[in-house]
């Protein structure tokens, strides 16, 4: 625990420097910003209305992952719009036996400033079955799948693009654009799924992610990862008067509660570690079918449960904290009741973004940008807060990254998905000024 306590604390004091500078600062007003800004400002408000109008397309063509096709014809609505850029763009295809979509990839390649790698994502986590299939307009804000995640995130990127074109501020910017078809339930394993996200991002400086922003004056510098985990428990099958005896033991599904139960009482106060079982399921016997993540059992109430399983995922903030969580649950698991025994495997799935000094001096530019615009200062978002996505595969791979570019809402991933409409215009500015500053050196100099 010294390593994951040093970085947190290194994260805690990071943290306070940047608020502290932000804070110190006097905001601006509109009337403190440049020809750039209001120029950047006048391109986003002429666009609000197609901007809008392209999302509700977007919105109400179904991209549930497992829907290739759906996937595929949101790709392919935004590809002339790239193109129209000055983009070169292309499809990269995962193996038909992996059943998910392709990967949109977009390149334009210059010569000044960073190499910018922005991404999102063209699915949605709902299926054609999902009766939530449309964009309705509610005043200011919007319903819809994808309204926010990502569909959303994906018109901030496109029109904050297509702001710089107006003022000719793309001409010589070096930026790969990588649009990934399965973020929501990535095809296994990630080395083939997340290739194009790995190759863009070994040849760029700057990774920006446009997921939706948890708030409009928070950026998001760190992600927890995640892993998952499968924990089987055995006992001898016996008559239930016999239970606790020196000779039946316990059974399996008081050796499950037991472990379970141990990893709440030893590691729920870690800070930023959580692990939830979300099934489990004993008795005389047990069946789980993996391909649809559901299980049965068979049991009576007069018989000592034979066998048990539960399985679940663990989120954490560093590689030093699933390290250790998992060395930590291992030996519980490994400590039996009697007469039971009991195995655990673990699965990774996303790794996890872990704060840097780079991340922070990243979104203190961001910050900079939205106070020149007039919206305020951002400070970071407390890791907590996310879960994991794409950005967190190549993390360690670019100089620096930030997530959370998107617009604001709420209700993700439920059919209650709700898009703050306002923000959107926001979010394409802030975006549009901070890509600016990266890919003109001299813009940064004199900003």
């Amino acid at each position: 625990m010294i390593n994951i306590n040093r970085r947190l604390k290194t994260f805690i004091i990071l943290k306070s420097i940047l608020i502290a500078l932000l804070f110190s600062s006097s905001a601006l007003s509109a009337s403190d910003t440049t020809s750039i800004e209001k120029q950047i400002i006048h391109a986003t408000t002429q666009e609000q209305n197609n901007q809008l109008s392209l999302l509700e397309t977007l919105v109400n063509i179904n991209s549930g992952t497992v829907n290739i096709a759906g996937v595929h014809r949101v790709g392919e609505l935004l590809r002339p719009q790239l193109e129209a850029l000055g983009f070169k763009v292309r499809w990269v295809e995962e193996p038909a036996q992996m059943q998910r979509a392709a990967t949109l990839v977009a390149e334009h390649p210059g010569h000044t400033g960073k190499r910018l790698l922005l991404i999102g994502h063209l699915d949605t986590v709902f299926p054609p079955s999902s009766p939530f299939q449309h964009f309705a307009r509610h005043g200011n804000s919007a319903t819809g799948p994808g309204a926010l995640d990502d569909k959303g995130g994906d018109v901030v990127l496109l029109y904050a693009l297509k702001a710089l074109q107006s003022i000719h501020a793309l001409d010589d910017a070096d930026i790969t654009i990588v649009l990934t078809g399965d973020e929501e339930d990535s095809g296994k394993p990630t080395s083939i799924s997340r290739k194009p996200l790995f190759d863009a991002a070994k040849k760029s400086d700057i990774a920006l992610d446009f997921e939706s922003a948890v708030t409009l004056n928070t950026g998001t510098i760190a992600r927890r990862g995640i892993s998952l985990w499968m924990l089987t428990t055995q006992g001898d099958e016996a008559h239930s008067s016999q239970i606790f005896s020196e000779k039946a033991g316990f059974g399996a599904i008081y050796e499950l509660a037991r472990i379970l139960d141990t990893m709440r009482t030893q590691l729920s106060h870690e800070q930023y570690l959580t692990f939830s079982p979300g099934l489990a399921f004993g008795g005389t016997t047990v069946n789980y079918d993996k391909k649809n993540s559901e299980g049965t059992a068979f049991g009576k109430g007069n018989v000592i449960a034979q066998a048990a399983m539960a399985k679940g995922d663990l989120r954490f903030l560093t590689l030093e904290q699933k390290i250790n969580a998992e060395k930590k649950i291992t030996a519980i698991v490994n400590q039996h009741l009697p007469k039971t025994t009991a195995t655990i495997t673990y699965q990774d799935g996303i790794p996890s973004m872990p704060p840097t000094a780079a991340n922070l001096a990243l979104l203190q530019e961001y910050s900079k940008a939205s106070e020149k615009l007039g919206y305020g200062s951002i400070k970071p978002l407390d890791p907590g807060s996310r879960g994991a996505g794409d950005i967190s595969h190549i993390a360690s791979i670019v100089k620096s990254a930030l997530a959370g570019l998107g617009p604001t809402g709420t209700g993700e991933h439920s059919a209650k998905e709700t898009l703050d409409i306002l923000s959107l215009p926001i979010q394409t500015q802030r975006a549009a000024l901070l890509i600016y500053w990266e890919t003109h050196p001299r813009a940064i100099a004199n900003k």
